[in-house]
């Protein structure tokens, strides 16, 4: 897919906008869209599904049916069509509560306790677990989608821009994470339409919007066209410039002041990411130039984080937890802004394991959810710096694995190696508690082997899985056979970064 924009140096773009493309238009600039074959249609659908992909009790299912959400009598059925239509009719979680129900029955009518009947339920089981799964991303997708809704009905709608190639509305001041932006015209495209360029091929060597080469330039030739676009009162440049020359990097002299000043522009046109690094360094202050206020601060903080902004709301959330930096300590206004958070941009790391955590101890929300923590702890694990995500997410997997099989967990369905893996990760970032839970772990599986159960008399060392390191057996015909009944799953598994991978893995 291409974008054709016909820019001349010689036209302005007009004060307070945000980015070049909306000003082109403005100005009449032909815009022209061609779509390439090689990026419609399944490229396109295809990248709507990365944002998120779409556990209930079997009487919820049947709740569903004789309690219908339409109160107008429904026709009776006269053939076997009618009965056709009511199964296209059904939204998709009535699907997947009925699929869950009929799971449910079919787990319930299994029998006998033999090794082979143990791996034919616990098959079963996963099943159950991936509709669960299915069915609590989509309930919280919903209800993330009501909390943004209940935000700007509190705070005003969020301003939003169309990619300049897919047209979708994106909102703009939300998070850098959500679009790519280009100093050459001022021009930004979504996140999704600058990875489709890059799959395709063509790749991103020159801006996808006036196809101007940008990975040879030199960083005086970058910081040169971030300048122009500044002065020219574009909004995100201008904070971009005020930050590059208060910490003196990406070609510009270090000068407080002047950065000072460009920030202040940007945030006189109420761009919230400028309003929330004014905020940031009235926290902290910048020697003679800015003097520490936390009053300033915080009613900064507060007016990007209601304007949408990601990591504003994300500061804020924290705040309320801990009942600090002048806020008083509120856990309704802490869930609320952190929901906000992931509703608009869910790959942020900090406000997922803040949910995640909370799902885990089941503390602070309505419904906790073994599905939800596993799900926003992976997420946090990608910006784990202290090692809690990791050790969090470790220990989820295997309390997930516990609630879905019990007692019966064998190969092939054990979680184990998966815990070890994440937990090590964690130990490695520090984490004594991660380190202490290996060692009882480890202290427990040298003294049973995990295919026959034979314990180890005093001073017997059993052999150790070489790959995974969290299985010991007695001897290696035990070795052999667990790998062949299903621990080659177990280990290969183990080392899966996300999680719905890791749960649909075979």
């Amino acid at each position: 897919m291409r974008v054709l924009v016909e820019l001349h140096d010689e036209l302005e773009l007009p004060p307070g906008s945000w980015r070049g493309g909306a000003a082109a238009e403005e100005k009449g600039w032909k815009v022209c869209r061609h779509i390439k074959p090689s990026l419609s249609g399944d490229c396109l659908a295809a990248r709507k599904d990365r944002n998120y992909p779409g556990f209930s009790v079997r009487s919820a299912s049947r709740t569903w049916k004789t309690h219908p959400m339409s109160d107008e009598t429904p026709n009776p059925s006269t053939g076997p069509k009618a009965g056709v239509e009511e199964e296209r009719q059904k939204t998709e979680e009535e699907r997947l509560l009925d699929e869950i129900a009929e799971q449910k029955d079919l787990i319930d009518a299994l029998t006998g306790d033999t090794k082979d009947g143990i791996v034919h339920r616990a098959s079963h089981e996963k099943r159950l677990g991936q509709l669960e799964f299915r069915y609590q991303l989509l309930v919280e997708k919903k209800r993330l989608a009501r909390v943004l809704l209940k935000f700007q009905e509190l705070h005003g709608d969020l301003y939003s821009e169309p990619c300049l190639i897919c047209l979708d509305n994106i909102h703009v001041h939300a998070s850098k994470n959500l679009l790519e932006t280009f100093s050459c015209c001022g021009g930004f495209v979504c996140k999704s339409c600058a990875l489709d360029v890059r799959e395709s091929g063509v790749g991103l060597d020159k801006c996808p919007l006036c196809r101007e080469f940008y990975h040879d330039k030199t960083v005086a030739r970058r910081s040169a066209q971030l300048m122009a676009l500044a002065k020219r009162g574009v909004s995100w440049a201008q904070s971009d410039v005020g930050q590059c020359m208060i910490k003196g990097m990406r070609g510009f002299e270090k000068q407080a002041q002047t950065g000072l000043e460009w920030i202040n522009k940007a945030a006189a046109q109420n761009y919230p990411s400028a309003l929330y690094e004014l905020s940031s360094l009235y926290r902290d202050g910048i020697s003679s130039e800015l003097e520490k206020s936390e009053e300033k601060a915080n009613e900064l903080l507060l007016k990007s984080a209601n304007l949408g902004h990601v990591p504003a709301n994300s500061i804020l959330s924290g705040f309320y937890f801990g009942g600090t930096n002048g806020f008083e300590k509120n856990l309704d206004e802490f869930y609320f802004r952190s929901s906000v958070t992931l509703a608009l941009d869910n790959t942020r790391e900090g406000a997922a394991r803040v949910l995640g955590s909370l799902h885990f101890f089941e503390h602070g929300i309505p419904e906790p959810s073994l599905y939800l923590a596993c799900y926003y702890l992976n997420i946090g694990v990608k910006g784990d710096r202290d090692g809690i995500s990791s050790c969090l997410y470790g220990k989820s997997l295997l309390h997930f694995a516990n609630r879905l099989h019990g007692n019966n967990i064998t190969n092939g369905f054990n979680a184990l190696p998966a815990a070890f893996f994440w937990l090590r990760k964690s130990r490695d970032m520090g984490r004594n508690d991660a380190r202490e839970q290996l060692k009882e772990w480890e202290t427990a599986g040298r003294s049973l082997c995990a295919y026959c159960a034979k314990k180890a008399e005093t001073g017997e060392k059993f052999k150790q899985c070489s790959k995974c390191k969290a299985q010991w057996y007695c001897s290696k015909e035990c070795q052999v056979e667990a790998w062949r009944a299903g621990h080659k799953k177990d280990c290969k598994r183990a080392a899966i970064l996300k999680f719905e991978d890791y749960l649909n893995a075979e």
